[in-house]
């Protein structure tokens, strides 16, 4: 049985100290070893990049020259005028071929509380851009917070590993517009059949981690899971197409 893949948890471009960064070319040859067909990406490492604009730009240029590439810019509040406004990111996101965000407010020194980045949200609500949530920058009470405010949005909770499981279940029985990566970290044994069993194939998303995860690790999981061929379908591409097909222009 073929999967059609559609990785949420990808990158490039971003370097750690004392390393080089992880070029365009790096990345789709490790896509067309695995056969993922697309794939969601960002500035990843992450650990030294301190422009968000200018990494954006970096993912537009990319995605325009190659379509398996959906960028997924970061996106934050604009109140001191050093970014465009709220709603313009995300637009300007939207026509750059955009179908998700992300954000990293410890990076990049905002606060998720209402009275900072509510316009924000309600600009990314608006248009209902997926938006990444990842561990390394939003904690999993953040990410509930989120979803209780905002339950039209819908948010994609990344990088958490197998210690989360017992947190994990009851945030998405309790948010139904939270969805899971299942890249790495996570690495639970009958972790995707427990999830698909509790909260239902339709909220899980394949993802691998690159570059700083090896890719087959995911790939793995998926397809040796006991599952229906169907949730792995869903899993593989499936959801992750149908919430792209959601985004308000």
């Amino acid at each position: 049985m073929h999967v059609n893949l559609f990785d949420v948890q990808a990158g490039f471009g971003g370097a750690k100290p004392g390393t080089q960064a992880v070029t365009v070319e790096a990345l789709t040859g490790e896509m067309d070893r695995l056969d993922i067909a697309r794939a969601l990406v960002r500035t990843l490492p992450d650990d030294l990049d301190g422009d968000a604009v200018r990494s954006n730009a970096t993912l537009f240029r990319a995605a325009a020259a190659d379509n398996r590439l959906v960028p997924c810019p970061v996106v934050l509040p604009a109140a001191l005028g050093d970014v465009p406004g709220e709603a313009e990111q995300a637009s300007c996101a939207l026509a750059a071929g955009a179908r998700a965000v992300c954000i990293r407010p410890d990076k990049d020194g905002w606060s998720l509380e209402p009275w900072c980045a509510a316009v924000l949200f309600e600009a990314l609500a608006a248009r209902r851009l997926p938006v990444l949530c990842d561990q390394k920058h939003v904690t999993t009470a953040q990410v509930a917070a989120l979803a209780a405010a905002w339950g039209d949005l819908p948010l994609i909770l990344a990088g958490a590993g197998y210690r989360q499981m017992r947190t994990l279940v009851p945030l998405m029985t309790a948010f139904a517009n939270v969805y899971f990566s299942i890249g790495s970290n996570f690495t639970v044994h009958g972790g995707l059949e427990s999830l698909a069993a509790r909260i239902g194939a339709d909220r899980l998303l394949f993802g691998t981690g690159l570059p700083d995860a090896e890719g087959m690790m995911a790939i793995t999981q998926l397809m040796y899971a006991d599952l229906a061929d169907e949730q792995k379908r869903l899993i593989g591409a499936g959801n992750l197409e149908r919430l792209i097909g959601e985004v308000r222009s």
